[in-house]
């Protein structure tokens, strides 16, 4: 696999291509890190130079179009992208091989933080694949630490050698994971509240399994279910089932879908047809979780909220959801979901309040198995 890094400074002493230096050095004979060096040789952008692109551009082209993925690291200038890394990304807007490239990127101190959201924001609008998992910032204090430093701290090494783990996995998983890991409308996993929240779920954990343990333990434990608290407002999209921290059950999914995509691993959406009362009609739909584990496969979870009766887990490989099918015309429907169904987010856009969804709960007809 090759990687293509990025640093957005010029400096000799640049602490951003000593981190890509570092992560060259760490790479196993699997990977080969790729640090272009000719940024500062690009002419500024200019649209009228399209049809015949200096050599320069067409070599950066070239060698984006070969990379398995991007590894951009790009100091913060007066809160915002160095003239470097954006005239870099000018030259690649109107290029086709970059569509759908998976990026990572590196941020080497935590002041860099407007940089770093510009610089995501920017690849993410130039249609990048961006490896949220393998995006983090370094925990260094000064600026002033070449590559034999950082190679000297275990931390440092233990995070890049993440990050080359993260971004390998990332590649191998894309084709087929793909429509598990994008950002939507109401999956919006790329949303700034998101991203932050999902970062600090995963802060500490040691692999995917832990973090997608706490990112359901969260939405299960701190998430309302809106009909258990008769709270509004009624939520639908990710983002605002995180700021008013309540959702009936289709909507906790759709969090708990967008902290894990956010965090790099694979998530879908599920469906139960489930009765409302007992052994009869009327039924509805139950909403719940898929989640990708590389030494599990895909793994059922359930984060609707336990309440007496209902005692839902994380615990692989056996599920424990909140509801089991208990009659004949119960069903645990089929398939998994990248985006919730239609007649999921009718429910919650077209009726106002809680009481009115419990009135309008979904449904759809039970599938033959």
């Amino acid at each position: 696999m090759k990687i293509l890094a990025l640093s957005g400074s010029l400096r000799a002493v640049s602490i951003n291509s000593a981190v890509l230096r570092a992560v060259r050095h760490l790479a196993p004979s699997s990977i080969e890190v790729y640090l272009f060096s000719g940024l500062g040789d690009l002419l500024l952008y200019n649209p009228d130079l399209e049809h015949a692109p200096p050599a320069v551009a067409l070599q950066l082209r070239n060698e984006v179009a070969s990379a398995d993925a991007l590894l951009i690291a790009s100091p913060e200038y007066a809160h915002g992208v160095t003239g470097t890394i954006k005239n870099t990304l000018d030259w690649l807007v109107a290029f086709d091989g970059f569509v759908d490239k998976p990026v990572a990127v590196l941020n080497a101190t935590s002041r860099a933080h407007h940089a770093d959201a510009a610089l995501r924001e920017t690849l993410v609008t130039m249609s990048a694949t961006l490896i949220e998992a393998a995006s983090i910032t370094l925990p260094l204090r000064s600026a002033n630490i070449g590559e034999a430093e950082l190679l000297a701290m275990p931390e440092i090494v233990s995070l890049l050698t993440g990050v080359l783990t993260k971004i390998q996995r990332a590649v191998k998983l894309l084709p087929e994971m793909k429509p598990f890991l994008g950002s939507s409308v109401y999956i919006d996993s790329q949303h700034l509240a998101i991203v932050a929240q999902a970062a600090k779920l995963a802060d500490g954990c040691a692999d995917d399994e832990a973090i997608a343990k706490r990112c359901f333990e969260f939405v299960r434990d701190q998430i309302k279910h809106s009909w258990d608290y008769r709270l509004n407002p009624v939520t639908c999209k990710a983002s605002e089932v995180l700021i008013h921290g309540t959702g009936y059950c289709y909507a906790k999914s759709h969090l708990l879908a967008a902290l894990l995509r956010a965090n790099g691993i694979p998530a879908a959406l599920c469906y139960q047809r489930l009765t409302l009362d007992g052994d009869q009609p009327p039924y509805c739909l139950h909403g719940l979780n898929a989640v990708y584990l590389p030494q599990h496969g895909w793994y059922r979870i359930d984060a609707r909220g336990n309440k007496p009766g209902v005692d839902a887990d994380f615990c692989p490989p056996l599920e424990k959801l909140a509801f089991s099918i208990v009659n004949p015309l119960e069903q645990d429907l089929p398939g998994i979901h990248a985006e919730p169904i239609p007649a999921v987010v009718k429910a919650l856009t077209e009726n106002q309040t809680v009481e009115q969804v419990y009135h309008n709960l979904p449904d759809v007809a039970a599938t033959a198995q």
